[in-house]
């Protein structure tokens, strides 16, 4: 059975506010926002097309605006190929994960969105993989619970 858009995005914000708990553990171990934090993305994006310097309650403003719609979003996207991802020995929502992780690869640099990637730690690399499979598992988790 195939997802309605209204469950695509309800397990997309699922895996978005379960992305929004990650982060706070990450952020304390890592001791620091990484260079992909939302919030540092919204800054530099409001630099770079708006001209505009955002103070950071602005900034982690924009950055909650721009996480409730991306997160659905990617939901909607992911319902609409998640049928071709079922033969996989991988675990759809690891691939959903993936999916994500190879977008923001492509598009930060592309957008100028965050520092260059050949200047993250280890350790922010491997929180970035870690957090994508989170929101992937979690919105795959919840589309399957609700697609039944």
């Amino acid at each position: 059975m195939r997802a309605t858009s209204s469950q695509a995005l309800l397990a997309g914000a699922a895996g978005t506010v379960a992305l929004r708990a990650f982060i706070a553990l990450r952020n304390r171990v890592l001791g620091h926002a990484p260079p992909y934090a939302a919030r540092h993305i919204a800054s530099r994006l409001a630099r770079s097309v708006l001209h505009r310097e955002l103070s950071d309650p602005q900034a982690r403003r924009w950055s909650d605006a721009m996480r409730a719609v991306y997160g659905p979003l990617l939901g909607v996207a992911w319902a609409h190929v998640r049928k071709r991802a079922s033969g996989h020995r991988v675990p759809p929502g690891l691939l959903l994960g993936a999916g994500v992780l190879g977008f923001e690869h492509v598009t930060f640099p592309i957008l100028h969105a965050t520092e260059p990637v050949h200047t993250w730690s280890a350790a922010e690399h491997a929180w970035l993989v870690a957090q994508t499979a989170v929101y992937g598992l979690v919105t795959e988790a919840t589309l399957s619970v609700l697609v039944r």
